[in-house]
């Protein structure tokens, strides 16, 4: 009978760095799952022929997100979902895209089970509105600080402080989100997030 792999979920608001987090992991020898990958697999590549989480997407909020070259206009459905008093749209976004995410990453799992891995990273971004903090054995939190944040969006997304704010108003806060998790790493741009991960695999035995 195969062992179980242990499922470890890692949440952390918009910017806090959860994909560097993960490519510290990976180099530990533990590899990890991105969920908005897995999100941009479903909704990009399509030419003209949507998956059915675009084509649900779509039927919720018309053409007008989608680019000329009939994929996802992420940025359109941003500007519709984040857009204030529309918390609404957003839940309903979530709703329709989860089960899809969801359902893909079950799938990536089991693969990396059968390759014999003992432990895998989900990279969820909304952990635990999604529903997929359910499927963890364990959640880490990575935290920055929110002018950090804020600082991190702007540049990644091209977007204004005010957007990168509105966007974290949507989420869960720091408070939340460090009394539902196991254990805490900071990616702050300061302290030593290798050392922080090591600590965690030994406290955890997540190579055993």
């Amino acid at each position: 009978m195969s062992r179980k792999i242990k499922i470890v979920g890692l949440c952390g608001r918009s910017g806090s760095g959860k994909g560097y987090v993960c490519s510290i992991f990976e180099r530990l020898g533990i590899p990890s799952i991105d969920t908005d990958a897995v999100y941009k697999a479903l909704v990009m590549g399509c030419r003209g022929n949507p998956t059915p989480c675009l084509s649900a997407i779509i039927e919720a909020f018309g053409d007008r997100v989608l680019n000329e070259a009939g994929d996802l206009n992420k940025r359109a459905l941003a500007d519709i979902v984040f857009a204030p008093g529309n918390e609404s749209r957003l839940q309903q976004l979530n709703t329709i895209t989860h089960k899809y995410i969801k359902k893909e990453t079950q799938k990536q799992i089991v693969s990396l089970k059968n390759a014999g891995f003992s432990t895998v990273l989900i990279d969820a971004p909304v952990l635990f509105e999604s529903g997929f903090d359910k499927m963890c054995d364990l959640i880490f939190y990575v935290h920055a600080p929110a002018a950090v944040l804020v600082q991190r969006i702007c540049a990644r997304d091209g977007i204004t402080e005010q957007q990168a704010v509105r966007r974290l108003d949507a989420q869960l806060s720091d408070t939340e989100l460090a009394l539902r998790c196991d254990g805490v790493i900071r990616n702050d741009g300061v302290s030593d997030v290798e050392a922080q991960a090591v600590r965690l695999v030994r406290q955890f035995s997540l190579l055993e």
